[in-house]
């Protein structure tokens, strides 16, 4: 078998790539400003040396083999590194940093915002990027190197080999209103109590409601049904000021709000909804410094005990 370390080159993995995002040889060609003919030899130099096909003409196009994909997803990920090798060389040369971090639209209001302003009191000269979105595409967007790290409350689900996490606390879920509810002003209350009023939720495929309604379904009533169905925070959280709708939030995200005075936390324990929240990296090349910060600052935020974040319990490590 011929030795790929020696002979395979960064050209052949760029060209690999290229094929495949563009799925032809001549956009490929156009994209890496090579001609027709060189992407066409350096293709064939690949194949000789794999002794496999890489590439399939169909009618979508040229589309990856099964050892092409494989091809491909090692050769991005060899791009991927080298490309924040010299981001963290330029950084280190020029006296700053900066980091990627996908968010959920329930964690980014929460402990994020407080472990970034940790982050950047101690390095000012920090770039941060934030991307909101929904884990699965997060993860994709974390697998491929787009982003140093994420946080989320962790899926129940396995992770992918390849992740590295650390499960920073518990968080549970919990019914938000606004402050002139009705039930707003109520010491205790029951599932049952609240019928009539309507829900504002995030959708049925999600974890969150998921839980919510197994909660209501073990207490031999029927799952909430929502009169807005929703991910969007800023949406959800202007519904619940403005009408009588009862939504449901984490609790890290509960406690921020609440210290608004504009939002009430209502005294039901969801314990069925309890889930780990934590951290995503990739284990290889594993944190950059600057990324490294950021995780240190959200371990220094789910680790008080106040009641800032009386919401989380203390940190607990899990291997790769």
């Amino acid at each position: 078998m011929p030795n790929w370390e020696q002979r395979i080159s960064l050209r052949h993995l760029r060209l690999a790539d290229a094929i495949e995002r563009e799925g032809s040889l001549v956009r490929a060609a156009e994209r890496l400003n090579m001609t027709q003919s060189a992407v066409t030899k350096a293709l064939q130099e690949m194949e000789a040396l794999t002794e496999a096909a890489l590439f399939t003409r169909t009618s979508r196009g040229s589309v990856p083999t099964p050892f092409g994909q494989v091809l491909v997803r090692h050769a991005r990920a060899i791009i991927t590194q080298l490309r924040n090798a010299d981001r963290e060389v330029t950084e280190l040369r020029e006296g700053h940093g900066s980091v990627t971090v996908g968010t959920l639209p329930s964690t980014a209001g929460g402990i994020l915002p407080a472990a970034l302003t940790i982050v950047l009191e101690r390095q000012p000269g920090l770039k941060v990027t934030v991307i909101e979105g929904q884990h699965d595409w997060l993860t994709t967007l974390l697998r491929r190197g787009d982003l140093d790290l994420m946080t989320s409350r962790l899926p129940s689900r396995r992770r992918p080999a390849d992740i590295s996490q650390e499960v920073l606390g518990m968080d549970r879920a919990r019914l938000i209103v606004n402050a002139h509810h009705p039930l707003s002003r109520r010491a205790r209350l029951r599932l049952d109590m609240l019928e009539g009023y309507g829900w504002v939720l995030p959708p049925h495929e999600t974890s969150m409601r998921r839980q919510l309604d197994a909660t209501f379904r073990e207490a031999g009533m029927d799952a909430p049904v929502a009169t807005v169905e929703s991910m969007s925070f800023l949406t959800n959280r202007a519904l619940i000021l403005t009408t009588e709708l009862i939504t449901v939030w984490p609790q890290h995200l509960a406690d921020v709000e609440a210290r608004t005075g504009l939002i009430k936390v209502l005294p039901l324990e969801l314990a069925r909804t309890d889930r780990p929240l934590g951290v995503w990296w990739r284990t290889a090349p594993g944190l950059s410094p600057s990324a490294q910060m950021l995780v240190d600052a959200l371990r220094t935020v789910t680790g008080v005990s106040d009641s800032r974040h009386s919401g989380l319990s203390s940190r607990v490590t899990v291997s790769p």
